[in-house]
């Protein structure tokens, strides 16, 4: 707990000294250097119902993550953020890692970034079949709600000249969290805009595995609707198409469709190795600030259901969160698997997991 505390307050008594001199100096008035900070704390307690193995019934996770960023020049930039992470459930853990940690450098129309970062080129909400970089995509908690995703190592260099945009990666996993899937990865992409399509191709290579290849697209229809799609091979050739309507009373509505090969960089965890292709739907809707009123407006809803259209099997999830003022929320996150014990998801070891929580933000 002792380091958990020393983080935020590490980092407020730098962002304080550092605002100070900013203040004293004339120069730096003039926007030559701009800092940012932050501090979010989550209380998190899951309690497991109908459990099929002798486990515990309630994990409770308490996390602290602060972060940091400075510009200088609007050339160099930094940027930090930092998790601490007690869990109690066998017993007590406490660990801290680094969600991100890089350095920039924009130069023209170059910008090279150096360190730990989170990128996303997948355009899928649920699924990805072409976010090479991206982190891990939970189809049952897309948004990452306890920000607990990590960013990849990386050596990064962007180019955007009018609709143009190319990047060039290098990831490596020397640095990575024990058991992770992931390789060195050498990875290319270019953007651009065609007919109203927000489209990208992206190659690359894992070392030690096949060279892939794909591409991504986005399109805005009117008002209302986007369509999104990915089509990728990497051992095998995965597919993702989905769409999102937005209606005018600000009800959201998501579907994907999502088929990925037979292989170990797309097999779910705990899926068996001879499972063969699989192919998976998402339904979404949800609702930010239910109502335009008081007390009603403080309220987010959405509610999902991810299915396994190979076994039948599914998971419906229901998220409600409150805000109290402008730094504090609560929330309710309930996941309901179904399905046999060796089905997709009817395989999680519980009936039913339900989160509640309290967050600040500062």
């Amino acid at each position: 707990m002792r380091v958990l505390l020393t983080i935020p307050v590490s980092l407020a008594v730098a962002a304080a000294a550092l605002g100070a001199m900013a203040q004293g100096s004339p120069a730096s008035q003039e926007s030559k250097s701009e800092m940012r900070y932050s501090i979010g704390v989550i209380d998190d307690a899951t309690f497991y119902a109908n459990l099929s193995e002798p486990t515990p019934a309630v994990l409770n996770q308490f996390l602290v993550e602060p972060t940091f960023s400075l510009r200088y020049a609007h050339r160099w930039t930094f940027s930090t953020s930092v998790i601490g992470d007690t869990t109690t459930y066998y017993d007590n853990a406490t660990r801290v890692h680094v969600r991100e940690t890089y350095a920039g450098l924009s130069a023209g129309d170059l910008d090279f970034t150096v360190g730990r970062k989170l990128v996303r080129w997948g355009t899928g909400y649920a699924f990805t079949a072409a976010g090479v970089l991206d982190p891990p995509r939970i189809a049952t908690n897309p948004t990452d709600r306890l920000n607990v995703n990590e960013g990849r190592d990386m050596v990064k260099a962007d180019w955007v000249r009018g609709p143009h945009a190319m990047t060039l990666a290098w990831s490596t996993v020397a640095l990575a969290p024990d058991g992770t899937k992931q390789n060195d990865t050498t990875a290319f992409r270019y953007n651009v805009l065609v007919h109203g399509f927000d489209t990208a191709l992206i190659a690359g290579h894992d070392r030690g595995s096949d060279t892939f290849g794909g591409l991504t697209f986005t399109r805005v229809v009117g008002q209302a609707w986007e369509l999104h799609g990915e089509s990728m091979w990497r051992d095998g050739e995965a597919l993702l198409i989905g769409g999102k309507y937005t209606m005018r009373n600000g009800v959201t509505t998501i579907g994907e469709f999502f088929t990925p090969p037979d292989t170990s960089y797309y097999r779910a965890p705990g899926a068996p190795p001879a499972a063969g292709r699989q192919s998976d739907a998402l339904l979404y809707m949800g609702k930010s600030r239910l109502r335009e009123r008081p007390g009603w407006k403080e309220w987010d809803a959405s509610g999902s259901v991810v299915v396994s259209l190979n076994d039948h099997s599914y998971t419906g999830v229901l998220d409600v969160s409150r805000w109290f003022g402008k730094h504090f929320s609560s929330y309710v996150h309930i996941e309901i698997p179904s399905g046999s014990r060796t089905s997709e998801y009817g395989a999680a070891p519980y009936g039913s997991a339900s989160s509640v929580g309290i967050r600040f933000q500062l």
